[in-house]
């Protein structure tokens, strides 16, 4: 790793894949679109929102966002997999690969 974590980029709802080999995951951050609770859930799998969960966060109405950074990433032996859920439009990113 180069030291430096990569973005997934803004994520809508749904199961989305960021990495399918091992990786690790160096922060995540949910927002809620400011009328409806969003919740973001990360899997430590290749293809699919199960195995061990990493991560998970909730914005609720009143914080509108809320964001995990971490000093010491955690390993992700078969990959990273997340779900980005709530009604509205739900968002998500997760910093990866550092």
């Amino acid at each position: 790793m180069s030291g430096r974590a990569r973005s997934s980029g803004l994520l809508s709802a749904g199961t989305t894949t960021v990495s399918n080999t091992a990786n690790t995951l160096s922060g995540v951050i949910v927002l809620s679109d400011a009328v409806n609770t969003a919740t973001i859930t990360v899997y430590d799998h290749a293809s699919a929102a199960s195995g061990t969960v990493l991560a998970k966060l909730v914005a609720t109405v009143g914080t509108g966002a809320n964001s995990l950074a971490l000093a010491t990433p955690i390993r992700a032996e078969n990959g990273l997999t997340v779900v980005v859920a709530g009604t509205g439009t739900p968002t998500g990113i997760i910093l990866y690969g550092a």
